[in-house]
């Protein structure tokens, strides 16, 4: 039997929301985004300084058995981060292997 190969996509996005004046008006937009994340099965975290007014990183993550299907999780994903409300300063992403021996 083949071994078993999990792939593991991550975005990190560097989010700017310019009308932002206090860390509650950053609030609403950011939650908006990760529900949409998450609702496509996506796991998400705010990482970074969580103090910043208009400035918000978060790390999302896809899992899939195929590199194909990670990199069309991160594409879907980026669209999703595209579409909100926020400018992206950054967006980086990788893809990584673990190989796990079957029987």
């Amino acid at each position: 039997m083949d071994d078993v190969r999990i792939y593991t996509g991550t975005l990190v996005a560097d989010l700017v929301l310019p009308g932002s004046r206090s860390l509650k008006d950053l609030r609403a937009p950011l939650r908006a985004l990760t529900q949409r994340l998450r609702n496509r099965d996506f796991a998400v975290a705010r990482v970074g300084p969580a103090d910043r007014l208009q400035r918000a990183f978060l790390a999302i993550a896809a899992v899939a058995g195929e590199p194909e299907q990670a990199e069309g999780r991160l594409d879907e994903a980026e669209r999703l981060v595209y579409d909100s409300p926020f400018d992206v300063a950054d967006l980086r992403r990788a893809l990584a292997v673990e190989t796990f021996p079957s029987g």
